[in-house]
């Protein structure tokens, strides 16, 4: 317990105790009267046998009982305060997750953020004077909401200010933000071994004090190097459905036919029953065949092996947590679908999905070789699956007309496939490379390797699929030096063979081979490849995966050619505005919330763009709070950030004055002495 006001409580104390006291140790002034009889009147007599102006303090319960109500007066003075938590370091990072389940309604109707606010300003306020702090919000990115600063109105407005997000819950940069500020220490030039500190915290290493539900999806891949984490858990909600898994797919021999599929899973512990509907456009898709009705087990512990109920909704023995749903219909226009649970739960944000689609137009495949050998082998492929193509060498290639190559912002064909050349001109699409590599950041090739067999291909991946690389053999391929997101279709001993990496607005297959250093052309596995490569990397062309994204993610487009500003319509109604260059590429990462954005440039409808940010991802769905977590190899354990950190006593001693005085009038009334 501290006293916030104890040289007060003090001061009055040193007046008022004695005074109390003066008053029993003075003898009463009496009057002399003649009486017939000093029987009556014993009582009288004693006290004027006293000659001293101070009389013995007797046994009384009157002062008793007056002295404990001034002494809870005095308590209530000196402003007492209970002390329910360790004192904090003097540098403290407060760490705030603002993720989709953050967005979890509570029982009192307040989002769990709200609590973890509340939490926080109470803990930044009750912090002794000396305390430097700083404020880090985090979802699948990390911002600082301010600076270490000992200013606690400040703190307490970052804190209050922290806008909510339906990103995933990430600490992959969070932490090392929160390590970098508080000992972001360099060397002084000249002098060895000195270091003063850069933007960080001015003593040195800080606490992290953690405010999140702790459903942490990267959390054991992380490690706190310097100080100490604690974590306060927020929230009490278990019960939610929500859709985990969405695809849209365009049949590949029927474009007007679209095939949408649906996950739903069932979080909560308890059976649930609920309606699933799709629309496109806003407006529900006619017939019976839009609207189903799901049947949902209890959630299933994670150690069990996961269950899925049919998709034809027929319920068994043991009711399945999670059910797949599939719609087909037949639309030639393009548009925005969007699926849809009809239940009222404690997460919203996972009960819709968006995904824009496009005209249905026919493949087209672009390859780009100059060897005629290798020219051969693409036409045979092209001719047996019945594919339009157009062959272009590479001269032809890097100086054709962007009118050639670019429609409406990405590129004309629904594949490139490019032969034994490196380049950087790659309108948003997809591209397969044989022997060559696209020009982008991350990607490079180091020094050849010759005589390895192959030894892992990836069958698991769509492209892949069905792809027997027990009979392909590569004489030599280049050494691939990838982003670590790339992932490796074919690899050898120690090295890849072919990658497939994703970027935004973009999709490679990088074969790190020249197709004349293997026997690839001469199996059958080279037209299923393409085949593969077709229908997958192009979704027969029609429907782009690539523009659904994650909240957070960065959405890209190409810039036409007389564009001079961007306008993003987000899906709270509000327009971000933004110059841009003719011919490069707009970027823009304020995508934070689930829904559609459209991207228009210098306000034509013809050059708008779709983009949908849906949350899709089991972790945070599941909103069952983490009573703990790891950060690496150490446990970190919650304690509840509902209770006040620290609670202020003098109501409860002022309480206790006015029951002390209640119990001293009655004593007085009823003479009642010790």
């Amino acid at each position: 317990m501290t006293f916030l006001s104890w040289t007060t409580g003090l001061i009055f104390a040193g007046i008022t105790i004695p005074l109390l006291l003066l008053l029993y140790f003075l003898k009463l002034r009496r009057q002399e009267r003649k009486v017939s009889s000093t029987f009556l009147w014993k009582k009288a007599v004693q006290d004027l046998q006293v000659n001293a102006p101070f009389q013995k303090l007797r046994k009384n319960l009157l002062l008793f009982l007056q002295l404990l109500l001034l002494a809870a007066l005095l308590l209530g003075i000196a402003d007492p305060i209970a002390n329910f938590s360790r004192k904090p370091e003097q540098n403290i990072v407060v760490m705030i997750d603002r993720s989709g389940s953050m967005k979890t309604l509570e029982e009192d109707g307040r989002t769990r953020l709200e609590h973890a606010q509340q939490a926080a300003t109470e803990f930044v306020r009750n912090l002794p004077d000396e305390s430097n702090a700083m404020v880090i919000t985090f979802g699948s990115v990390p911002s600082v909401g301010c600076t270490f600063t000992d200013d606690k109105r400040r703190l307490e407005q970052s804190i209050q200010n922290i806008e909510p997000s339906d990103e995933r819950s990430l600490v992959g940069e969070a932490l090392p933000l929160a390590i970098a500020y508080s000992t972001n220490l360099v060397e002084i030039p000249g002098i060895a071994g000195s270091t003063v500190p850069v933007g960080g915290s001015p003593q040195g290493s800080a606490d992290i004090e953690f405010f999140s539900d702790g459903r942490i999806a990267d959390a054991n891949q992380q490690f706190v190097t310097r100080g100490k984490m604690r974590f306060y858990r927020v929230g009490q909600a278990q019960d939610n459905v929500g859709i985990t898994a969405f695809d849209v797919r365009r049949d590949f021999e029927r474009p007007g036919m679209l095939s949408v599929f649906v996950q739903v899973e069932n979080f909560g512990p308890t059976p649930v029953k609920t309606d699933i509907t799709i629309a496109l456009n806003g407006k529900p898709l006619p017939g019976p065949g839009s609207i189903r009705e799901l049947n949902l087990g209890p959630a299933r512990d994670p150690a069990d092996s996961p269950t899925t109920a049919p998709s034809d909704g027929s319920i068994e023995s043991e009711i399945a947590s999670a059910q797949n749903v599939i719609f087909e219909f037949h639309h030639e226009a393009g548009g925005v679908i969007e699926v849809k649970l009809h239940r009222k739960d404690a997460l919203a944000v996972d009960n819709v999905v968006f995904a824009p689609i496009d005209p249905p137009r026919d493949v087209r495949v672009l390859a780009v070789a100059d060897r005629g050998t290798v020219q051969k082998f693409f036409r045979q492929a092209m001719d047996a699956l019945e594919i339009n193509w157009d062959l272009m060498t590479i001269d032809e290639y890097e100086k054709a007309d962007d009118k050639a190559l670019i429609r409406n912002g990405r590129s004309a064909y629904e594949l490139v496939m490019i032969d034994n050349h490196d380049t950087d001109r790659l309108p948003p699409g997809p591209y397969v490379f044989f022997g060559g590599i696209p020009k982008v950041d991350g990607v490079s090739v180091g020094d050849a390797i010759e005589g390895q067999p192959i030894v892992y291909g990836r069958q698991d991946n769509p492209i892949m699929r069905n792809v027997n690389y027990d009979s392909v053999f590569v004489a030599r391929w280049r050494r691939l030096k990838l982003p670590p997101h790339a992932l490796g279709l074919i690899e050898g001993p120690d090295s890849i063979v072919m990658a497939l990496l994703t970027d935004p607005g973009h999709r490679y297959v990088i074969g790190a081979f020249d197709l004349l250093d293997s026997n690839f052309t001469l199996k059958y596995a080279f037209p299923i490849f393409i085949q593969n490569a077709v229908g997958y990397l192009a979704s027969g062309g029609l429907v782009d995966i690539a523009r659904m994204i994650r909240p957070g993610a960065t959405l890209s487009v190409t810039v036409p050619g007389d564009a001079t500003e961007a306008k993003v319509l987000r899906p709270d109604g509000h327009t971000d505005t933004s110059p841009v260059r003719a011919g490069g590429v707009f970027s823009y990462a304020r995508t934070r919330e689930v829904g559609v954005y459209r991207v228009s440039f210098n306000d034509a409808a013809e050059t708008s763009e779709l983009f949908a940010a849906n949350l899709l991802d089991p972790g945070e769905s599941m909103i069952e709070p983490n009573e703990k977590f790891s950060i690496g190899s150490e446990a970190v354990e919650a304690v509840s950030a509902e209770t006040t950190v620290n609670r202020p006593l003098w109501p409860y001693a002022v309480l206790a004055a006015i029951a002390i005085l209640l119990i001293e009038w009655w004593v007085y009334n009823k003479r009642v002495m010790i």
